[in-house]
């Protein structure tokens, strides 16, 4: 394993992240050098790579390329290095802070912490997510009696007492003086049963359906459409979701003025058998 490679969305120099991973690749396998990297990647000067790592050449779209190749980066990680270096080599003050909003994009996306199964109990009742964003995001001065009527169904205060208390025994808050603060900014579930997940669902759907009912439209948003398409069609309406999906957390994770929990699902699910085509 690569520990620089594993670390390179900590970096904030890629001089630095070259640098490391050439000292530590040359520890680990005798024939790594400059010159075999250099041929490995397709460059012609077998110094060109000692030659950035030194300030004395900067990269190029094309050399940025032929690293990311030669490193077999994940398309994530080849985001981030491409975004690393245009904030190091930028000439601009827009075009550095334009780089710098990437790298923290990239970052939001990768900070998503897997959920193990010593924590499932997290997703065994609907308000523990919420009271954890809410423990972070208001100001409720640790009265529990606050805390529990800011929900939407409110709980008691007993449950908000209890959920704040399992959330910070399972490493998902940390007291930080007189407030509390999220561990990780995201949470996944990949690693969670699928039956484990069963209620939550179907808690969440209990609760969408009595919010598109009861609550005003300027403050929940609901669509529903009925289509006929073809399977690849579905596939990219599979994509487009979640695409939008993505840019929505991104934007959530960087928002520092945050004002409600909200709870989004997005749904697409066939209502009908396949339809059988005879043979032309």
């Amino acid at each position: 394993m690569c520990i620089a490679l594993e670390h390179l969305f900590d970096y904030d120099d890629f001089r630095k992240f070259l640098q490391d991973y050439f000292e530590e690749q040359k520890k680990m396998r005798a024939v790594f050098s400059h010159r075999f990297f250099a041929a490995k990647a397709g460059f012609s000067s077998s110094s060109y790579c000692l030659n950035v790592i030194r300030g004395r050449f900067n990269l190029t779209p094309k050399s940025i390329e032929k690293i990311s190749k030669a490193m077999n980066f994940e398309p994530l990680q080849k985001a981030y290095f491409e975004a690393l270096v245009q904030y190091n080599q930028a000439q601009q003050v827009n075009e550095r802070e334009n780089a710098w909003e990437q790298i923290v994009q990239i970052r939001k996306q990768i900070e998503f912490t897997h959920v193990t199964t010593r924590e499932q109990a997290y997703f065994s009742k609907w308000y523990y997510p919420v009271v954890r964003e809410m423990a972070v995001n208001s100001d409720w001065h640790g009265d529990y009696m606050v805390l529990a009527r800011m929900l939407t169904p409110q709980i008691t205060t007993e449950e908000a007492r209890e959920a704040v208390k399992n959330l910070v025994e399972w490493n998902l808050l940390k007291k930080v003086g007189d407030r509390y603060e999220a561990t990780s900014q995201m949470l996944d579930a990949a690693e969670i049963p699928p039956i484990a997940l069963r209620q939550i669902r179907r808690e969440y759907i209990q609760h969408a359906i009595g919010a598109v009912e009861s609550m005003p439209k300027n403050e929940r948003f609901a669509t529903f459409t009925t289509l006929a398409m073809s399977e690849s069609s579905y596939n990219y309406a599979v994509e487009v979701l979640e695409e939008a999906r993505k840019k929505i957390i991104a934007r959530a994770a960087n928002d520092l003025d945050v004002e409600r929990v909200y709870e989004m699902m997005l749904v697409a699910f066939p209502m009908s058998k396949k339809i059988e085509k005879e043979a032309k």
